[in-house]
């Protein structure tokens, strides 16, 4: 076989046109190439530099522009008036920055520092509060899952008939419940206020039996929280539900008549006698209003009425009572510490100072009983003026305290507590003290809950009026100052004994979202 020439391999790999392939035709095509890119390049060149700077104004003007929005973080201190005036909503409540060893006496040198301060110009503007919703302040998850029996602790007011069922209510307790709300938006005065005497209501006018006279309580900024109470409890609000407009009016009429101090949101009368109770009674109200519609004008008079309660918390012994920083009862505490658990709910702020203060109250009202049982003023169940308190009701303020500042369901003192309540059992004709032990024993649950349970919401069913001018209604108790409370007071009482299956849901169930105070 011969070699087989370069040329000849070319010729093959080429198509028809090229089969004449003469090696000299190639060296002279090639010369003529090199010759003719040697002339062309000026061209080329242009073209390539005027294909370049095309693309370069393409991408210039396609190109997305880039804008730094970071805030500007080097801004003086001192070009701020005041920075505890700026509002600064977090999606979980932020906790103060104190000292967490710090013991509970220095209170009353810097509690004030605890609570932001608020700039007092002029009274909010609160038309929106009861006619729109507004901006929302925290997450979503502040109502998670309305109606479900995994949410928040206020998820089961709109969820009513799956917290009934699971809870131990009937049809007959519901049906109590609405004759409740009824009676009680049927004694609305025409300014939106209730009285906790039915002889101003032009509807009433004493037809309602055992009324109080005027003189026994003129509160009637806290007969309408005690009013709408109720109301809320059975998931009404100034925005939905059955009875919007009478929550409204009721909404409004405490918003008009709020004061505003350096010291914070006053919400009870200057001339009320136990202003601390009235004040706690309506902060919950007011609190729970905004949690369960996200009203930013409501949230905003709740932050007020939050830091009057730290402001008046008695700086030695952690409690409240009637006049702000007077040394405290269980029962004071019993309302401003829910109003500041209400809070908490509603994602504001509560200083962990003030938490610490409600946890050394307790421990030093408790009894002989190592925690189990809580007395008035101290470990018994007597006043500064020698008058004897229900121990029961008490142990029951004190027991839910503790279980809302952390106490787990297996604590040997709440479990000997709940004895004792199980033990003295449901007392009809002592609301107040139910309002608060039927609150415990719904969140201890299992078989105390349910013979307690049982008991008093038959009871109570049997004991509501059925007909003629107070149906619905129920009648005055003796209890803790039940009488200057009237019939307004032992209804209300009995009714959120009534919605106690959704009201609040229970701590210790195993998808509850509600967290207990932070002590550190």
């Amino acid at each position: 076989m011969s070699d087989t020439n370069p040329s000849e391999n070319r010729a093959a790999g080429d198509t028809a046109d090229n089969l004449d392939y003469d090696p000299a035709l190639e060296n002279i095509r090639s010369g003529v190439s090199v010759r003719q890119l040697v002339q062309d390049a000026p061209c080329i060149v242009f073209s390539v530099a005027l294909h370049a700077v095309l693309l370069l104004a393409l991408a210039v003007c396609y190109m997305p522009v880039i804008v730094d929005f970071r805030p500007d973080l080097t801004a003086n201190i001192e070009d701020i008036e005041d920075i505890e005036n700026i509002d600064i909503f977090e999606e979980e409540p932020v906790e103060m920055n104190l000292d967490e060893n710090a013991d509970i006496a220095p209170m009353a040198t810097s509690i004030e520092t605890a609570v932001t301060e608020i700039e007092v110009t002029e009274t909010p503007k609160l038309e929106a509060a009861t006619a729109d919703l507004g901006n929302i302040m925290a997450p979503d998850s502040l109502i998670s899952n309305v109606g479900a029996l995994n949410g928040d602790a206020l998820g089961g007011r709109k969820g009513k008939g799956a917290a009934v069922a699971q809870g131990g209510g009937s049809e007959a307790s519901e049906k109590s419940v609405a004759m409740g709300l009824a009676w009680i938006a049927a004694h609305q005065l025409p300014n939106g206020a209730w009285s906790y005497t039915q002889l101003r209501n032009p509807d009433c006018r004493g037809k309602c039996k055992d009324t109080p006279l005027d003189s026994a309580n003129k509160s009637s900024v806290s007969a309408t929280a005690m009013a709408l109470l109720p109301m809320l409890g059975a998931g009404m609000t100034h925005k939905d539900g059955k009875y919007s407009k009478t929550v409204k009016g009721g909404l409004d009429y405490i918003t008009a008549n709020l004061q505003l101090k350096p010291e914070g949101i006053v919400l009870a009368e200057e001339d009320s006698t136990p202003i601390m109770y009235h004040h706690g009674l309506t902060a919950i109200v007011i609190c729970e209003a905004a949690a369960m519609t996200r009203d930013k004008n409501l949230a905003k008079i709740a932050e007020g009425a939050v830091k009057y309660i730290c402001w008046a918390q008695d700086p030695v012994g952690g409690g409240w009572r009637y006049s702000p920083k007077q040394q405290g009862d269980t029962s004071g505490m019993g309302w401003n510490f829910m109003a500041l658990k209400s809070a908490q709910m509603a994602y504001i702020s509560v200083p962990i100072r003030t938490v610490k203060g409600c946890k050394h109250f307790l421990d030093n009202v408790v009894g002989a009983e190592g925690g189990a049982k809580y007395g008035y003023m101290n470990g018994n169940a007597s006043d500064d003026h020698g008058i004897k308190r229900d121990i029961r009701a008490t142990t029951s303020i004190g027991l839910l305290g503790q279980m809302y500042m952390g106490w787990k369901p297996d604590n040997p003192a709440l479990v000997k507590g709940t004895n004792y309540i199980s033990g003295w059992g449901p007392d009809t004709g002592n609301l107040y003290y139910g309002y608060y032990a039927t609150q415990v024993m719904h969140h201890i649950g299992g078989e105390k809950w349910d013979k307690w349970n049982k008991k008093i919401r038959d009871d109570l069913v049997k004991r509501q009026v059925l007909d003629g001018h107070e149906k619905g209604s129920f009648p005055v108790e003796e209890g803790h100052n039940l009488k200057s409370g009237g019939r307004l007071t032992c209804t209300a009482l009995a009714t959120m004994i009534l919605e106690v299956y959704y009201r609040h849901l229970p701590l210790y169930r195993k998808t509850t979202t509600i967290d207990a105070f932070p002590l550190e």
